[in-house]
């Protein structure tokens, strides 16, 4: 009679990584920046809080995989988390089984086009932080680490950024721009 291999049990998983408290403190700090975006992409405060919460899910469980990589940057990490979370709802069912050949919407691509050519027509040192905000959602201080500018010079080249750029677009100058970004 041949052999039987004894039987074997799987192999145990790895222990969870354990998370910091000052990681986990930082984490929480993110939470009402983090709310802010969430209602933004959102339509309601409540659709805002289970956006935040599944990305906050997302993050602490990537956090906790032994087998993942560290989080570098976890501010850039927690909102490029969220903007994909929030892109991933707000698919209809429609565009995810569409043709991926087929060509995206042309008004929210236009809108984008339109949006990122007013940009290029600011002054550099207003274009040059408008993108670092809206497009790569940077934080104030982190702009002014990057470029070397007090805050202040910051928060003002912004404000006026903003406002001319609404001005060329022919909207409300309480528009935020990363909304006009994110419908393309």
């Amino acid at each position: 009679m041949p052999d039987t291999p004894a039987f074997q049990f799987p192999p145990k998983p790895p222990e969870p990584r354990v998370i910091p408290t000052d990681t986990a403190r930082h984490l929480e700090a993110l939470l009402p920046d983090l709310r802010r975006v969430g209602r933004r992409l959102s339509r309601t405060w409540e659709d805002a809080d289970d956006l935040v919460q599944d990305t906050l899910l997302r993050v602490w469980t990537r956090m906790a995989d032994p087998d993942a990589g560290e989080i570098t940057d976890l501010r850039a990490y927690a909102f490029t988390a969220l903007r994909n979370r929030a892109r991933a709802r707000s698919l209809p069912f429609s565009e995810l089984t569409a043709d991926p050949g087929q060509a995206p919407e042309a008004p929210a691509r236009l809108a984008c086009a339109d949006t990122l050519a007013a940009i290029d027509a600011l002054p550099p040192e207003q274009a040059q932080l408008l993108r670092l905000r809206a497009i790569e959602g940077q934080s104030y201080a982190e702009i002014a680490a990057a470029t070397g500018l007090p805050i202040g010079t910051v928060t003002s080249r912004l404000a006026r950024g903003r406002a001319a750029l609404c001005e060329k677009m022919g909207l409300s100058p309480d528009t935020p721009v990363s909304a006009l970004l994110d419908q393309g």
